[in-house]
């Protein structure tokens, strides 16, 4: 008999889970794409159009990522119905359990539900990270065409998901 998974959910990070977040890390090779959690606070805290989302497992937190929107977003989106996923990741810990799919299975009903005038969620990944690219395109982004060249570790593919 196959034992159930806690269940995955996503909130908004606000006082009460900031020093649990701020815990959290990626591997160590991962987080030159994904970031730190303190530098991911920082940005949303100096920009209100960037949101930090906790992913929850059982109602501790186990991952991270941003929703930006807005002017600040950058290049990436079209217009107003688009919205940026920024610095997603899992922490080590919690690796390997299906959380970052289940994450991202989740995230179209979270947005839906915060952001009912989007109807596209675009990231950039890089092209360096296959087993990001391949979680992404499980979860139903499709890769672009587009290129951005603008990334601090070099090419990324750009990938969207329409809601």
């Amino acid at each position: 008999m196959r034992r159930a998974r806690p269940e995955i959910s996503l909130t908004y990070v606000g006082p009460e889970l900031r020093d649990a977040v701020l815990r959290l890390a990626p591997h160590a090779d991962q987080e030159r794409f994904a970031g730190r959690p303190d530098e991911a606070l920082a940005a949303a805290e100096a920009d209100p159009g960037r949101r930090p989302v906790a992913i929850l497992e059982a109602s501790a937190p186990v991952g991270l990522f941003a929703l930006h929107h807005g002017p600040g977003a950058g290049e990436l989106l079209a217009g107003e119905a688009d919205l940026l996923l920024r610095g997603f990741f899992v922490d080590a810990a919690a690796q390997g359990r299906g959380v970052a799919s289940r994450a991202l299975a989740a995230l179209p009903a979270f947005v839906r539900a915060n952001m009912p005038a989007v109807r596209r969620i675009v990231l950039s990944v890089n092209v360096r990270n296959p087993a990001a690219i391949r979680v992404y395109t499980r979860a139903g982004f499709t890769d672009t065409g587009a290129i951005y060249l603008g990334g601090s570790q070099g090419p990324q593919h750009v990938l969207a998901l329409a809601l």
